[in-house]
């Protein structure tokens, strides 16, 4: 999917559909549903593959950077569609859909420091279950 959309970004800067030096929607669009597709990929195989069923979701790092994208891109991608509409309508909804962009940064931080933290954290998270040092 990286190289999809790697040629698909390369195709609308090259032809002109999305300027490089404004807003590219498009690409964002484009990106966001990717990453969507791939966290539903993600939980599907977690549901269905038997060296997930063996292990609590909830002591993996995986579950939860996949989770952190999946809810930040969601709503970050809902914001950037319905933000200028929702403000003109109702302008408390607007400021606090605005605001949803910086708590979902600092969850996504947190994820970060999590994903930092982890090998000092042996008994917070489980292992990996395809995971091979060598």
């Amino acid at each position: 999917m990286i190289y999809i959309f790697i040629v698909l970004a390369l195709v609308l800067q090259i032809t002109g559909m999305e300027l490089l030096y404004l807003q590219q929607p498009i690409i964002f669009s484009i990106g966001a549903n990717m990453i969507l597709i791939a966290s539903g990929i993600y939980f599907t195989g977690l549901m269905t593959h038997k060296a997930y069923l063996d292990r609590n979701p909830l002591k993996l790092l995986s579950f939860w950077q996949v989770t952190s994208m999946l809810f930040t891109y969601t709503l970050t991608y809902i914001s950037s569609v319905a933000l200028i509409y929702l403000y003109e309508v109702n302008p408390v909804l607007g400021r606090a859909l605005s605001n949803i962009n910086t708590v979902m940064t600092i969850i996504t931080l947190g994820v970060l420091t999590l994903i930092i933290a982890s090998p000092l954290l042996p008994n917070t998270f489980e292992k990996e279950p395809f995971y091979e040092s060598n």
